[in-house]
C-alpha cells in the first residue's frame, strides 16, 4: 500500500462492484490482492471468494504470485494455506477460497462477504459471474472487485452502465516506475 497510486486504493463510498479495467502491468493483481488483504484483516471471520479463469490462475497468480495474497498478507496473519483445496485461513478466522470460472457450479452453496473476480474478460463463459451473486449475501455490504484487461463483451458493456459500479481505468504506462524498460519499449 505504501507504493500504491491513488487509483489503486479501494474507493470510498457506495458501490457494489469495483471494476478495474487496465492494461497488462498496471498493477491489477496487486490491487485486487491488497483490497482483499485489507478487507480480511480488518473484518475477522469473513468469507471471501477469489475467482479466476482457471484454478491454476487463482492459485498461481492470485494467491501465490509475486503480487498475490501471500505476498501482501503479513506471514504472521496466515494460519494455513491449503494448496490442494484452495483454502487460505487467517489468524482471525477469515477464510479465502479459490474458484475457477470453468466450474461455475462450485459456486452453488458457498456464501461470501466479498468476491475478487480476476481477469473476468478471459473467463470461458459468464456463468460463474452469474452464480457468484447468489452466494454474495453475507454481511451488511457485500461487494465484488473485478480486475481485468479490457475486452469487448456484453458483460463488460453491462457493467459499465450500472450505477452501482465504480470504474477505474488505467494503462501499462501508469506503472512505468515498477516495470522493465523492455516492457515499455
Amino acid at each position: 500500500i505504501r507504493t500504491a497510486r491513488a487509483a489503486q486504493l479501494t474507493p470510498i463510498g457506495s458501490w457494489r462492484v469495483w471494476l478495474i479495467l487496465a492494461g497488462r502491468g498496471w498493477g491489477k493483481t496487486r490491487t485486487g490482492a491488497e483490497d482483499i488483504a485489507s478487507y480480511v484483516l480488518w473484518n475477522p471471520g469473513v468469507r471471501v471468494a477469489v475467482i479466476a479463469p482457471t484454478m491454476a490462475d487463482a492459485r498461481d497468480v492470485c494467491i501465490e504470485g509475486e503480487s498475490g495474497l501471500l505476498s501482501v498478507l503479513p506471514q504472521s496473519c496466515v494460519k494455513a494455506w491449503r494448496r490442494s483445496t484452495g483454502d487460505l485461513q487467517l489468524f482471525n478466522g477469515s477464510i479465502i477460497k479459490i474458484f475457477s470460472a470453468e466450474q461455475p457450479d462450485r459456486l452453488r452453496g458457498p456464501q461470501h462477504h466479498r468476491v475478487w473476480c480476476d481477469e473476468l474478460c478471459a473467463w470461458p463463459t459468464m456463468d460463474a459471474f452469474d452464480q457468484l451473486w447468489f452466494g454474495l449475501r453475507l454481511g451488511e455490504d457485500p461487494r465484488v472487485v473485478v480486475t481485468t484487461t479490457p475486452r469487448n463483451s456484453d458483460l463488460l458493456r453491462d457493467l459499465l452502465v450500472r450505477e452501482d459500479v465504480y470504474v477505474t481505468r488505467g494503462c501499462t504506462f501508469d506503472n512505468a516506475d515498477h516495470l522493465s524498460d523492455v516492457v515499455l519499449d
